[in-house]
């Protein structure tokens, strides 16, 4: 049997797999797409929508150090679940390494769900998703940095330079909040994971939690609102 194989030993890691490919990785590349063409429908673009309010006003101000203090806490976040990140990568990349060692004497094909071949695999998706969460974290972080360090620069030159002081730099806060959204959910990603671990049905009963979280109550919970208001 193919190594790959090994975890879908069951119909239930079968579907719960595909169930975590739709709700993950298929959903987070789709609702961006949503979110840019219905802002207010979408949780995300309503938000967008307030942070150039924000940015805007602050221009008006000028106030350079409200900007800078803002900003602080998502900065502070994002350097924690950097460190989490790469401490858990780590960890899993340990296990992984080790996982004959660790795992003693078994028989199989037994129990095909505790092969080190399916554990293997298994860990494998683990050390992708925390590498996501570090990335997006990181990547956030960026833009943040980016964003107090020419906060202040002249509005005439970046006017001349980039465009709408407005705009450019409500793209950047936007991009900042949008990557730690994702980092967040690629450590959302890893319970299910974790649990599939040891148990498939409970991977699917998870996953499906996560879907209905975030299309329901954080995602489009607006539209969902709104929708309840004018039916009653």
């Amino acid at each position: 049997m193919e190594p790959w194989l090994l975890p879908f030993q069951s119909p239930w890691d079968v579907v719960g797999f595909a169930l975590f490919l739709l709700v993950f990785p298929i959903y987070h590349a789709v609702y961006p797409w949503i979110a840019a063409r219905r802002p207010t429908s979408t949780a995300r673009g309503k938000i967008d929508l307030l942070r150039k309010s924000w940015i805007e006003r602050l221009i008006e101000r000028g106030d350079i150090i409200a900007a800078a203090q803002q900003t602080r806490n998502l900065t502070m976040v994002n350097s924690i679940l950097v460190s989490s990140a790469l401490i858990l990568l780590g960890i899993t990349a340990n296990l992984m390494v080790r996982l004959p060692e660790l795992q003693g004497p078994a028989v199989y094909p037994a129990d095909w769900g505790l092969h080190p071949g399916a554990l293997r695999v298994k860990l494998f998706l683990l050390i992708i998703t925390f590498a996501a969460a570090f990335s997006y974290c990181m990547t956030a972080l960026r833009h943040l940095g980016h964003f107090v360090l020419i906060i202040g620069a002249d509005p005439v030159l970046i006017q001349e330079q980039v465009g709408s002081p407005a705009d450019y730099f409500a793209n950047l806060i936007n991009r900042a909040s949008h990557r730690y959204t994702l980092g967040v959910r690629a450590f959302y990603a890893a319970f299910p994971l974790l649990v599939w671990l040891f148990d498939s049905r409970l991977f699917v009963l998870i996953t499906v939690f996560w879907g209905f979280k975030f299309m329901i109550f954080q995602d489009f919970s607006f539209g969902f609102a709104r929708r309840s208001k004018g039916e009653a």
